[in-house]
């Protein structure tokens, strides 16, 4: 479904990324694992047309999404849920969901997203009026999540969607993600709950210094010794 051929990203005169390549398989979750600042981030918004690769392909379903803008990476269902959830704090609940299904398709099966959103973030319809920027930090995380599926998402995106919540919350949304990939939805999941994610992915790519230096099976890495060491702070 994902192709990422090559590519190689740069912040200004700074280079992020150097000829990485991925993929991900329709109804797949992939995760992608690695240090503070070694380019996942970098990674998943050049796939959602927020960077321009100086040189490689991103492909989704047969289309260049790098020829493409931001908008269209949407409508073509890429959409990205940022590290900072990327919510609007002075809008309500449900003007940040309406917001989310701005496209011609997604807007036809409105209604039906509507209830699909609600049956997984209940608090969501019973908070509905109420502005977003005075939620928890897990219920942000939840409407961020919310408003992503509201545009009707071939591929989701989640960036770091476990950081700062309390570790019950965390098991929830990590609970979420599981459900929206068993309906078909594929997942590309940036993580620093390395355990985590890979517990969750079929399999995983792992990102040092803006370069992949890794890839296989989820299980395999997470027996892996190097990984352990590295990011699990075990032998």
């Amino acid at each position: 479904m994902l192709e990422v051929n090559n590519i190689d990203v740069y912040h200004g005169d700074l280079q992020a990324l150097w000829d990485v390549s991925l993929k991900v398989e329709e109804g797949e979750l992939v995760s992608l694992i690695g240090a503070n600042g070694a380019g996942k981030t970098t990674a998943v918004e050049t796939i959602s047309g927020l960077h321009t690769p100086a040189s490689g392909t991103v492909i989704f379903n047969g289309v260049r999404l790098d020829k493409e803008p931001t908008h269209k990476v949407v409508e073509l269902g890429v959409c990205l849920i940022p590290e900072e959830k990327g919510i609007f704090p002075g809008m309500s609940v449900l003007e940040n969901l309406e917001l989310g299904a701005f496209t011609s398709e997604s807007r036809k099966a409105r209604g039906e997203t509507f209830e699909a959103v609600y049956r997984l973030f209940p608090v969501l319809e019973e908070r509905k009026k109420q502005v977003a920027g005075t939620l928890s930090g897990g219920e942000q995380q939840m409407l961020a999540i919310g408003r992503a599926l509201m545009a009707k998402p071939k591929l989701l995106m989640c960036d770091e969607p476990s950081l700062g919540l309390a570790p019950l919350i965390v098991k929830s949304i990590f609970e979420v993600i599981k459900q929206i990939n068993k309906s078909g939805v594929g997942i590309l999941l940036v993580e620093q709950n390395v355990r985590a994610a890979l517990g969750l992915a079929q399999r995983a790519y792992i990102i040092e210094n803006g370069r992949v230096s890794g890839h296989g099976d989820a299980k395999s890495l997470l027996d892996d010794e190097k990984v352990r060491d590295a990011y699990l702070g075990t032998g």
